[in-house]
């Protein structure tokens, strides 16, 4: 599959300042170094308004969403691309409200019909193609990877629903660390980023983010008190 597309929602409303778009880029480096292609897009720089919930998409103008925006252009590049990269940070727990906006807009992407999926669970079917793949890019301000278990169910449902196979996970907890001028937390998120990168080649080659990957790419950047005594010195008034 070297040599497939990528369509990356880089959904932080931080854009390129933030520790979602460092993560995002070096595993998007890694796709490329895989032989893939790379588009990038930013939510939070297009005009895509809210869902209505009008049906109108489902009703009216089956597959045309009533809303003249950027969002009908960004569901043709969805259609189009192998693989689909959401990055996002952990905002209350769950995607932000970018990715949740994007997201309620695919609605034309989706056959209105109700019908039983393979598991047995009422859905609707996606229009188009179903063959392609996706992968979360997520980062998280807290240690713990729990944070995560609310975006993980949610995005495993999209999945479901947009018949997108899941191609793994890259969640970073502690993302904060990622730009620390701290020596040590500096070395572990050279080390980090590279094992990110080293994920990326493996998805662009057709290949999954394997568990014992994604243990390192989940284990700690550094020892938890080191990480209280470096976040908590960044909120201090001098």
């Amino acid at each position: 599959m070297a040599g497939n597309s990528a369509l990356a929602l880089s959904c932080s409303p931080r854009g390129p300042k933030g520790s979602t778009a460092l993560v995002l880029s070096e595993f998007l480096e890694g796709i490329r170094e895989g032989g893939g292609s790379v588009e990038v897009l930013e939510p939070y720089r297009m005009n895509i308004s809210p869902c209505r919930g009008c049906f109108s998409c489902w009703t009216k103008t089956p597959g045309v969403c009533a809303i003249e925006d950027d969002m009908a252009a960004l569901n043709a590049r969805l259609d189009r691309a192998d693989t689909v990269v959401f990055a996002t940070p952990v905002y209350h727990f769950t995607m932000s409200e970018g990715m949740k906006r994007l997201i309620e807009r695919t609605m034309p992407l989706l056959d209105p019909e109700v019908r039983p999926g393979p598991d047995g669970r009422a859905r609707h079917a996606r229009l188009g193609r179903r063959d392609q793949r996706a992968v979360l890019v997520a980062t998280c301000g807290f240690p713990e990877l729990q944070v995560f278990d609310g975006l993980r169910r949610t995005f495993s449902d999209i999945c479901d629903m947009m018949e997108w196979s899941p191609a793994g996970e890259v969640l970073r907890t502690g993302s904060g660390l990622l730009s620390s001028r701290d020596a040590r937390a500096r070395e572990a998120a050279a080390g980090y980023l590279l094992l990110v990168r080293g994920a990326g080649r493996a998805v662009a080659g057709g290949g999954m983010i394997e568990p014992e990957c994604r243990h390192h790419l989940e284990s700690d950047l550094l020892p938890r008190e080191e990480y209280f005594r470096l976040v908590n010195g960044w909120f201090v008034k001098r």
